[in-house]
């Protein structure tokens, strides 16, 4: 039987409940945590949900993110903040939730599971996405009614579990390399495609499924059984392979490199529900009188490895703190946490003889730039 859930109203008005409340450029990007509490009807569990709305007074539709499981304890796998992810959406005019499931990192209970059945376990994932959006549609802010809902690996599994539930307001299901692998279980991939099949039968939003050709953790095949069963037992949805991925295409999302493979198919998808899918306004406002932070190409004498590292060094957290140094040849260093700043200066300082100086601090361009570098010590070759 399903659990019975009470969103907690108290927990969803109370600003005491905000958690490291301070925005990243609050003026154009409001970014904060919250507590979301929940019953199973047993007990209270507080979820945290990661927040990004647009300036302004909205209404604004909704984007819900849904993370993965990791191999091993769940307590221990750290949130998931898809910022970069979010961004692109709050660019797009769209407010995001990205809520912290019972059970992993900093969301209170334990993980929930239904030992081998594959489409209860992510019946009950889909429980705290349910709670979140009821959440969402308290806030005056947000239109209840505009929702597309986004689940990569077990977070893809919950999306289309939720799609059973047909919840008012949403109108479609993104499905990101979804599926949950349970290697002790015999049998696990069949029950994969079953949990889809049953997910299908009563599902009426429109889904979009998206998997690569190199997914280590589902391989070619299990894929296109999964989205055909689906479909075959009445889920409306689009296919969509998006081939070879770096070294693995599971992790497309997760990636800022694997954006330009994930979102066209995304405009098309919400184009056909409706929605606006143009850029209205960078989460930055006006450009920074330092430079765009996204913009790689104008970090001075950056070498081809150098710039893989300061697209990693995007995809950080800017909650967490995070810092990207420079040297006049080329090379790089970057770190986050609380002495971030410090750190990349010496990772980059390992790496060159010329010295090394900050670039970018969390969200803001911080550097001036120097004198231009004497030809006789430029140097050459790869590498950060």
């Amino acid at each position: 039987m399903k659990s019975i859930l009470r969103l907690i109203l108290a927990a969803a008005v109370c600003p005491a409940l905000l958690l490291a409340s301070q925005a990243v450029r609050a003026a154009d990007m409001r970014d904060t945590v919250v507590k979301v509490s929940k019953s199973t009807g047993l007990l209270d569990v507080e979820l945290s949900v990661r927040m990004y709305v647009p300036a302004g007074n909205g209404p604004f539709p909704l984007v819900v993110i849904n993370h993965g499981k990791a191999p091993g304890n769940a307590a221990l796998q750290e949130d998931r903040a898809f910022y970069f992810q979010s961004r692109e959406f709050v660019k797009r005019g769209y407010a995001v939730v990205v809520p912290t499931r019972q059970g992993f990192g900093s969301s209170g209970g334990t993980y929930r599971e239904a030992a081998c059945n594959i489409a209860e376990t992510g019946e009950l994932q889909a429980d705290d996405i349910d709670v979140t959006i009821q959440y969402a549609k308290t806030l005056p802010y947000i239109d209840g009614s505009r929702i597309v809902v986004i689940g990569q690996s077990e977070g893809g599994l919950a999306t289309m579990a939720l799609g059973e539930r047909n919840i008012p307001g949403v109108l479609g299901l993104i499905d990101m390399a979804g599926g949950l692998r349970k290697n002790h279980c015999e049998g696990w991939q069949s029950a994969n495609v079953a949990a889809y099949a049953k997910y299908g039968a009563t599902a009426h939003a429109p889904a979009l499924f998206m998997y690569g050709d190199n997914d280590s953790y589902w391989g070619t095949d299990l894929p296109r059984q999964i989205y055909d069963a689906y479909v075959h037992a009445g889920g409306r949805a689009t296919w969509v392979d998006y081939g070879v991925f770096e070294s693995d295409s599971h992790s497309t999302f997760s990636r800022r490199t694997g954006m330009p493979l994930w979102m066209p198919a995304y405009q098309q998808f919400f184009v056909s529900l409706g929605l606006p899918f143009d850029v209205k306004t960078s989460p930055h406002g006006s450009e920074p009188a330092m430079g765009d932070i996204d913009d790689a190409d104008a970090i001075p004498n950056l070498l081809p490895a150098s710039k893989k590292a300061y697209d990693i060094f995007l995809s950080m957290d800017p909650h967490e703190h995070r810092a990207f140094a420079i040297s006049p040849d080329g090379h790089c260093g970057y770190a986050r946490g609380d002495q971030a700043k410090e750190e990349a200066l010496a990772n980059c300082s390992k790496r060159t003889q010329l010295g090394c100086t900050l670039y970018a601090l969390d969200e803001t361009v911080v550097y001036h730039a120097a004198p231009p570098l004497p030809a006789s010590r430029t140097a050459t070759g790869a590498g950060e």
